[in-house]
């Protein structure tokens, strides 16, 4: 994934949540990396016809006195030839870089394992700049590969009482739910989401994802929808300001309606991991 262009927010108001949240953020044990490989992202282009080739990567990273432990999980199809290795490298998109990590060789799948990683490996990875390949032996350098990213799940329960200012109407029974997948390459990120509400005043005119602390009401980061149905899905691009206040636990997730244009129902989304050091 390549996030591009969030939708126009607040400028005045991100910027102090990039300030604010960065300092403020804090920092998990263990992060969650996952990615999709292909041969599109092999860097040299990898020889012969590798189109279906494919592969996932994923694993649990927990941070260490020297570095991180990684648990991770291989699978691989449609390749030219054996696995003869996979490992993880450091190296920005479209770069190849030095191996880190040896994860297998042969590798068959799928295929899981241990190992440890280095405080620059971490930093690496967490900067958007590792990534996961299988080699074969037509393609000794790389058949498949894909940029590791950071993950996370997110999810809120949306009520009345959480929206400030507090809403018009009769809005005691209304309510909502929101889910989604964080994935962060770097600075910026991206949202796989699902929105759910029902009993509400009118129509959901839009929904969004804010900045602000409990009780408190604050800019715009993300659009969602408008006007939304429920049981919606989207996805949405996240600005490095965007996840530095996931990460701070200090965004939320509301829906409008004609009576309520602030806000009718709201939740707040708990502190987001995804850093380490």
């Amino acid at each position: 994934m390549r996030p591009t262009a969030l939708i126009p927010a607040l400028a005045l108001g991100i910027a102090l949540v990039a300030t604010v949240g960065a300092a403020a953020r804090p920092q998990a044990q263990a992060i969650q990396i996952r990615t999709v490989m292909n041969a599109a992202q092999e860097v040299p282009a990898p020889a012969g016809d590798t189109s279906n080739g494919r592969g996932t990567f994923a694993a649990t990273v927990t941070k260490s006195e020297t570095g991180a432990s990684i648990s991770w999980e291989l699978t691989f199809s449609g390749l030219t030839g054996n696995a003869i290795a996979a490992h993880i490298h450091t190296g920005a998109a479209g770069t190849p870089g030095p191996v880190v990590l040896a994860l297998c060789g042969p590798c068959t799948s799928p295929a899981s394992g241990t190992g440890n990683l280095s405080e620059a490996a971490l930093q690496a990875i967490e900067d958007g700049g590792a990534y996961v390949n299988v080699h074969t032996p037509p393609n000794a350098a790389g058949e498949i590969r894909g940029q590791l990213a950071t993950t996370a799940s997110v999810s809120t329960t949306l009520t009345s009482r959480q929206e400030v200012p507090k809403p018009k109407g009769n809005v005691k029974r209304a309510t909502g739910s929101f889910t989604g997948v964080v994935a962060k390459v770097g600075t910026t990120g991206t949202i796989a989401w699902r929105l759910r509400f029902s009993k509400l005043t009118g129509r959901a005119i839009a929904a969004h994802i804010h900045v602000g602390r409990v009780g408190r009401a604050g800019p715009v980061l993300v659009a969602l929808c408008g006007p939304c149905r429920n049981g919606q899905r989207g996805t949405a691009n996240l600005t490095a300001a965007a996840l530095a206040a996931l990460e701070a636990g200090r965004g939320y997730v509301n829906v409008h309606t004609p009576k309520n244009a602030g806000g009718e129902i709201r939740g707040q989304i708990r502190s987001v991991p995804l850093t380490t050091s």
